[in-house]
């Protein structure tokens, strides 16, 4: 791997949903993708199967879960807008009776929380550099195998300005570093890890990071940013300092 190189590139739509796990009936939505969506939608613009049935794979197909895994692949994502939600209501298939009955369902109305034309922009390294060549060739010439979307199918994503772009990692900060990118919590030192702007107004979110290929969240984490989308001084050991973007921190 070229640890040196990143794949950048802006992320964005009209509107956008990424379900909280813990919610039911009114699903909820995060104020950034999570990293699983994120490798769901990188994996739609290299062109991977999914599987033909849970857990299943066709020959020699690999899960995107594992290629784009924590050792594989880092992933993180700034926010370019300010977090702006709405609710509205969707209507469903009511299943209430019975699921396998479609015919004889009725429709019920779900409201759902979406967040209203979000942009992001993404960072992503990988350890494969045939597979990092292949994916910012794909996103710089935005030939998407599959249409890639915003959590749910309905909302279609954009992706643009996509670039290669060059940076380090930094160990042993001294004092507070700013960080443009989501923060993950458990990446921070000291007390107190973070500078707070009594006037900004601050998510922190329990997220999945990692899925297995049996879509089993094995890997949760504490994840804060500023809603509109400024940069977040915090003290940490290790961060990764871009030629052109500022400094981030991996999910």
């Amino acid at each position: 791997m070229n640890d040196n190189r990143l794949i950048v590139f802006e992320l964005s739509g009209e509107y956008g949903h990424f379900r909280k796990f813990n919610t039911t009936t009114s699903p909820l939505t995060y104020p950034i993708p999570t990293r699983t969506a994120l490798t769901g939608l990188l994996g739609a613009v290299m062109g991977m199967e999914r599987e033909t049935a849970p857990g299943k794979f066709s020959v020699s197909t690999i899960p995107v879960q594992e290629l784009f895994s924590g050792d594989n692949c880092d992933l993180t994502v700034q926010l370019l807008a300010p977090v702006k939600k709405v609710n509205i209501g969707f209507n469903l298939l009511d299943t209430g009776n019975s699921f396998y009955e479609i015919r004889k369902s009725g429709r019920t109305q779900i409201e759902f929380e979406l967040l209203k034309n979000p942009a992001f922009r993404v960072f992503v390294r990988l350890r494969d550099n045939d597979l990092f060549d292949q994916l910012a060739e794909r996103l710089i010439n935005r030939s998407h195998h599959f249409t890639p979307y915003l959590g749910l199918s309905q909302f279609t994503a954009i992706l643009q300005n996509a670039c290669i772009t060059s940076g380090f990692m930094r160990t042993a900060g001294l004092g507070y570093v700013r960080i443009e990118s989501a923060v993950n919590l458990s990446l921070l030192t000291t007390n107190p890890p973070i500078e707070f702007d009594q006037t900004a107004h601050y998510y922190v979110e329990t997220m999945p990071i990692e899925l297995s290929y049996e879509r089993v969240v094995t890997r949760y984490g504490e994840v804060l940013v500023e809603a509109n989308g400024n940069s977040v001084p915090v003290q940490t050991n290790e961060w990764f300092e871009t030629t052109d973007f500022g400094n981030i921190l991996f999910l």
